[in-house]
């Protein structure tokens, strides 16, 4: 699987629509695309939320 389409986890900073009508909470970790990760970081709406290396 490309570094692309593997899942990446992310922490919601703020509530997010990934569909219409249906709420994602911040707090809430999810898993989505690597381009999706980076979008949301950039727009401050997530963090990263991968383990530190060693763990």
């Amino acid at each position: 699987m490309s570094d692309a389409k593997k899942p990446v986890p992310v922490r919601l900073v703020y509530d997010v629509w990934f569909e219409e009508g249906e709420r994602t909470a911040a707090g809430t970790t999810v898993s989505v695309s690597l381009d999706e990760a980076k979008a949301l970081i950039a727009a401050g709406k997530a963090e990263r939320a991968d383990p530190l290396p060693g763990e």
